[in-house]
């Protein structure tokens, strides 16, 4: 029977790191991050516009309600 050689111990890890290998974040994270999670920052700034146009639409909507209302009554 035929032996074989035993494997590079290196050869095994020298191929290229694919891309869902990396890691995106190179900041160094404490323990307490990991265990809490990090804490994420508020975006209420973002979300005004957004705001203001569901409150105008609900408004224009209500007011073509009431004058449909107003007309066919």
């Amino acid at each position: 029977m035929k032996r074989t050689h035993p494997p590079d111990v290196h050869a095994r890890f020298a191929g290229n790191l694919r891309h869902y290998h990396r890691s995106g974040a190179n900041t160094q994270r404490s323990w307490d991050d990991w265990v809490d999670g990090v804490p994420t920052k508020s975006s209420g700034s973002k979300n005004w516009p957004k705001i203001i146009g569901i409150v105008v639409g609900i408004l224009a909507l209500c007011g073509i309600i009431i004058g449909l209302i107003i007309e066919l009554g």
